[in-house]
This record gives structure tokens, sequence and C-alpha cells, in this order.
């Protein structure tokens, strides 16, 4: 079977320094542990004459990790918890999940 060099590096990168420890937790299931990217850094947007700031993390999953994401579930990373939120995306590969999770208080 031919390898999918795409997945291959993919998998490399979470594993590398990039990749950090976290633990995914649905609405409805078990906790799994696995390694995530974040990006954590702060959003400022415009709709309109309107200027909004967002602390949402968005982090990169392995769809291997995590089959079905979705609002609601629990991500918890270095001992802080985000809650997901909106609709997770796939890259074109289906190998990643991208996701929205704002931190848990705000």
């Amino acid at each position: 079977m031919p390898t999918d060099h795409f997945t291959t590096m993919s998998a490399d990168l979470f594993d590398g320094p990039l990749g950090l420890d976290a633990t995914y937790t649905p609405a409805w299931g078990s906790p799994v542990s696995l390694r995530v990217i974040p990006d954590l850094s702060d959003v400022n947007a415009s709709i309109g004459f309107a200027d909004f700031h967002s602390t949402a993390g968005r982090f990169l999953l392995l769809v291997s990790d995590v089959a079905d994401p979705a609002a609601g579930d629990v991500l918890t990373l270095d001992g802080n918890t985000y809650t997901v939120q909106g609709q997770p995306m796939r890259d074109a590969r289906r190998n990643t999940w991208a996701i929205e999770a704002r931190p848990d208080g705000d």
C-alpha cells in the first residue's frame, strides 16, 4: 500500500516541538490524550463599523485522534480549559481539524 507522505509529515509536526500534550473531552464520551498545535494569539476583527476582540484559541488536532469534534467539547492544555465553539473544519487532505475554543471563564 502506498504511503501518504502528507499524513506522515502531519503526524511528525504534532510529535515535534510545535505539538503540545492536551486532553480532549467530548460532551458525550471519554477523555482522549493527544497532541495539539495551538494558536493562542488574540484576534481583532472588523465588521462594518464595529471592531471586535477575541481571546478564543485556535487549535489543530489530528483526525486520527478526534473523529468528530463538536461545539461544547472541552480541550485542556497546560491546566487551562477551552470549550469548543463553532464548526470545526478539516484541511484539504482530511488529516487535521482546525477548531476554535474559548477559554473557560470568558
